[in-house]
């Protein structure tokens, strides 16, 4: 009798811990389903972040389209840091109980070094890269313009032995200080140098004084600072239009083709707004109004292949909001439609002593080279490699008061001494000159200057 009943008991109690490990398994594969859903990108831009519906499909149109939201906005981390954070982001979830504003710029980035350096590891040597822009005017053939750069990436292992060009921000203990949310405005810069040298820079045009500026929270650098849209860019659409043509969706035996887009898209990018099938019939009105007709079949093909391109781009560069555009959302690599590089290089910030932080081209690029379709008007940016630049070349300002010190010497590297915007010679070269770049006027101070020479001022055509 006794050996049955504590036969039953086993049997029972076994029954109860099978029972138990397949719930505790149930549990488990739950759990982790549970996990793993709220860390996709699925979850993150609908369930969650529905407020923002464009950013998925910039996403999806970015070199990041296969990493996902939350291995940039928490971290490439182990599975129990991430744990760990993500409660800090609850505040989101009462935001979209409650209903707030549609979030502009991450406030909860995670920094580079538990993220993008999980694939882009900085140690390893970066040689310099070659950059070529295609650009298509707005003349009856939209001719093509190349504009081909030497990008100075980095050179050496940055965090052991420092680096000379671009990648030199992220070699050095950099901290700044920004009083928007975008980023757009720091006032307010200090570089400890491998040396143990500390050197500060402040811009007082910025409506705010040093001691202020030195209150705030300070950032230290690194790379989103400048990669800032490489999860979801939102590109300027006349560039969309570029990259069309250049790949062959747009056919450049359409006359006036690149003028037609940018007409049509000028008109759009700004006006338009709401849902997406509501912005697709009005865009409908804006690129009918855009076509032409024509009764050779292979034109009009080439025509509703224009059209349809057209209709892509619109949509890609239309928001929900009214309000909001591409031009919402800065990107900070370079600096053709934001500030970019001139956040900082601008010529206004200074040390102690007065010296500006270097405005110089060549920091971080060859000079542009600029090939026209036509041949004519071309500029090449090579020098001679056995002549030695003088010293007015590292001067702080050297961009800004470049032209105030023209002399015959310049001729030795630079040839004939002919400015302008239009292309020809060293110092008329488009890409340069004749151009508004965001947060920099370098005309400003240069008036002030006393008058470069004759020869030089012949054509100067910068407004």
């Amino acid at each position: 009798m006794g050996l049955r009943l504590g036969r039953k008991t086993m049997a029972g109690t076994i029954g109860v811990l099978v029972l138990a490990g397949v719930a505790i398994a149930a549990v488990t594969a739950v759990g982790i389903a549970g996990w793993e859903y709220t860390n996709s990108n699925a979850f993150c831009t609908n369930t969650c972040h529905a407020v923002h519906p464009e950013e998925p499909v910039a996403h999806a149109d970015s070199p990041h389209a296969r990493v996902q939201c939350v291995e940039c906005h928490m971290g490439r981390l182990s599975t129990l840091e991430l744990m760990l954070i993500k409660p800090t982001h609850m505040h989101e979830l009462w935001g979209m109980i409650v209903g707030y504003d549609r979030p502009r710029h991450a406030k909860t980035m995670r920094p580079a070094r538990d993220s993008c350096e999980a694939c882009h590891w900085p140690e390893q040597r970066h040689a310099d890269t070659v950059r070529t822009k295609v650009h298509y005017g707005d003349d009856a053939k939209s001719m093509e313009t190349r504009t081909t750069l030497v990008m100075h990436t980095g050179t050496g292992e940055v965090r052991q032995s420092g680096s000379q060009g671009i990648h030199w921000h992220i070699g050095q203990e950099l901290t700044y200080v920004a009083t928007d949310d975008a980023k757009q405005k720091i006032p307010w810069i200090q570089v400890k140098g491998k040396d143990g040298k500390v050197r500060t820079w402040f811009d007082p045009t910025q409506g705010i004084t040093r001691e202020q500026a030195e209150k705030l929270t300070q950032r230290r650098m690194d790379c989103i600072d400048c990669h800032n849209a490489a999860g979801h860019p939102f590109p300027n659409p006349d560039e969309l239009v570029d990259r069309a043509i250049y790949e062959g969706r747009i056919s450049r035996d359409l006359p006036e083709v690149k003028a037609r887009a940018v007409k049509a898209i000028g008109k759009a990018a700004v006006e338009l707004h709401g849902p997406a099938k509501e912005r697709a019939a009005e865009l409908e009105k804006r690129v009918s109004a855009a076509l032409r007709k024509y009764d050779k079949p292979e034109m009009a093909k080439k025509e509703k292949e224009f059209g349809d391109e057209l209709r892509r781009i619109l949509l890609r560069t239309s928001f929900a909001e009214k309000g909001f555009t591409w031009k919402t959302f800065p990107d900070n690599l370079g600096h053709d439609d934001f500030p970019g590089c001139f956040r900082c290089h601008d010529g206004k910030h200074v040390n102690g002593a007065g010296e500006a932080i270097r405005l110089q081209c060549t920091l971080c690029h060859a000079l542009p080279q600029v090939v026209r379709e036509d041949g004519a008007r071309s500029v090449v940016s090579t020098v001679n490699p056995d002549l030695t630049p003088p010293s007015t070349h590292q001067e702080p300002n050297f961009m800004h008061d470049h032209r105030t010190k023209v002399d015959d010497s310049c001729k030795m590297c630079h040839g004939k001494i002919q400015w302008g915007t239009e292309g020809g010679s060293f110092c008329s070269n488009p890409a340069c000159h004749g151009r508004k770049w965001p947060e920099m006027n370098l005309n400003t101070q240069a008036a002030a200057a006393p008058a470069a020479p004759n020869q030089a001022t012949q054509g100067d055509k910068r407004k």
